[in-house]
């Protein structure tokens, strides 16, 4: 075996990550997280729109069974300018003050859609618009139905 000083092992990397690659990692981070915050506002938004559209369709579906139940006629009254409905026995209803509602039914009725005990209605529809979107609710006139539509 020859002498001689025996060869030092190479310096050895540290492990870990370099200010770089953390700060790459940290904006990739907040970007994600931003891009998840705008899509869940506006998940919550169309799920607003939903509940406050179903609310309407259901005040009105369930006057037009009261009134066939009871064999007396209800109505369902709105407050355009209010943002408000009310059906018999029920909590007054409020839709978004940003939305626009236009309502057509029978003009002795006001601001109103009545149900009879045969189950036919005054009828006429509920024009909704928020934005771009638009839904139209028709309330038939000889079966009293109630049906939700998104408008193109």
């Amino acid at each position: 075996m020859k002498g001689g000083p025996l060869p030092l092992p190479a310096l050895r990397q540290a492990a870990g990550f370099t200010l770089l690659e953390l700060l790459v990692v940290i904006a990739l981070m907040a970007v994600a997280l931003g891009v998840l915050g705008v899509g869940l506002g506006h998940g919550m938004a169309a799920a607003r729109e939903r509940q406050a559209l179903g609310d309407i369709v259901g005040a009105l579906r369930q006057a037009r069974t009261q009134s066939v139940l009871s064999g007396q006629p209800r109505q369902v009254r709105f407050d355009l300018a209010g943002h408000r409905f009310q059906a018999p026995g029920q909590a007054p209803g409020r839709w978004p003050a940003d939305w626009g509602v236009q309502l057509t039914t029978a003009a002795e009725l006001g601001a109103a859609v009545a149900f009879f005990p045969d189950g036919s209605s005054t009828g006429g529809h509920l024009l909704v618009q928020r934005g771009t979107r638009q839904w139209r609710i028709d309330i038939g006139w000889l079966t009293g139905s109630v049906r939700l539509r998104a408008q193109p």
